[in-house]
């Protein structure tokens, strides 16, 4: 087949079999690329991988086709692996989603999202021990995946144990998925890095809030208020957050802001910051609630009931 190397991207092994309607291709002795699975046949997961080539490609026309079928693929599997005994391998299939959805964050790549929402909702939405699970839950590697995905889950605990709509209870789980968006256009360095930030560094930081906004906005699919809720879920209510020093905060932000800075405290550990529990994280809140009026009074009783 004509093209080369730029025409061409790697597909991950682990979601070779995936793909059905969109033809793969392999890399030849000879340097070029050839058919390796034409368009309507899926390749056996069971297969051997000693008998498959070592790596496998799309072809770039097909790009589009292949991220849709692969969210819809995920969405699909991670239906059926919705069962009280399935949490490590529905945390694996959720954070494929967002990883995928994330990399090249568009209107495409996101369009499956409000889907994984539902089933999420649909399957778990009522169990709050599960909820709580699948928040506790972890995966290797993959942090800011893994920090959405528990944001979300602790969403979806408070929306559950306020009685909310089931419409605001997606919007919400929605927004608390997307929070961090604006983290993919960011040097992965100062993302992932476990030491304090320069100055320079955090003011770069800071900026995640704004492109994530951009991103969200610029796709015209979603609701204002998801936009909105990535632009201040920084933003605190004595106006001592970023990026606008407002303290005027929409609801969604306040929420997202709270569980936001409780799961970071809880799950996430820095050279300078150890890991707290639980009961410290909540204290530690506390403390900016009734000294500074950082975060609302009322949503932060209702989230300690929820947590209880």
């Amino acid at each position: 087949m004509c093209g080369g190397m730029g025409d061409f991207i790697q597909v991950k092994e682990s979601q070779v079999h995936y793909y059905r309607s969109v033809p793969l291709y392999c890399k030849a002795d000879s340097g070029d690329f050839v058919l390796y699975k034409p368009k309507g046949k899926r390749i056996n997961f069971t297969e051997d991988a000693r008998t498959r080539p070592p790596r496998i490609y799309i072809h770039k026309r097909d790009s589009q086709a292949a991220v849709d079928e692969l969210q819809t693929s995920f969405n699909t599997h991670l239906r059926q692996s919705l069962t009280p005994g399935g949490l490590t391998k529905v945390k694996t299939i959720l954070c494929d989603i967002v990883s995928e959805a994330m990399a090249k964050p568009s209107e495409n790549s996101l369009s499956q999202l409000p889907e994984t929402i539902d089933i999420v909702f649909d399957g778990y939405g009522n169990n709050s021990l599960i909820l709580k699970q699948l928040a506790e839950s972890s995966t290797v590697d993959r942090s800011i995946m893994d920090h959405s995905i528990n944001t979300m889950a602790i969403t979806m605990l408070y929306c559950t144990h306020c009685k909310l709509s089931p419409d605001e209870a997606r919007q919400l789980a929605l927004a608390a998925l997307l929070h961090d968006i604006g983290k993919t256009r960011l040097d992965p360095n100062i993302v992932i890095t476990n030491r304090k930030l320069t100055t320079k560094e955090f003011d770069e930081y800071k900026t995640h809030a704004a492109i994530g906004h951009d991103i969200i906005k610029e796709t015209g699919s979603f609701d204002f208020s998801i936009s909105r809720a990535i632009l201040e879920h920084h933003e605190r209510l004595d106006g001592s957050g970023y990026p606008r020093g407002i303290a005027h905060i929409g609801f969604e932000a306040q929420l997202i802001g709270l569980i936001d800075s409780y799961e970071n405290l809880t799950h996430r550990e820095k050279t300078y910051r150890k890991i707290k529990s639980p009961f410290d994280t909540l204290n530690l809140i506390k403390h900016e609630v009734v000294t500074k009026g950082a975060f609302d009074k009322t949503l932060f009783k209702d989230l300690c009931t929820c947590l209880a």
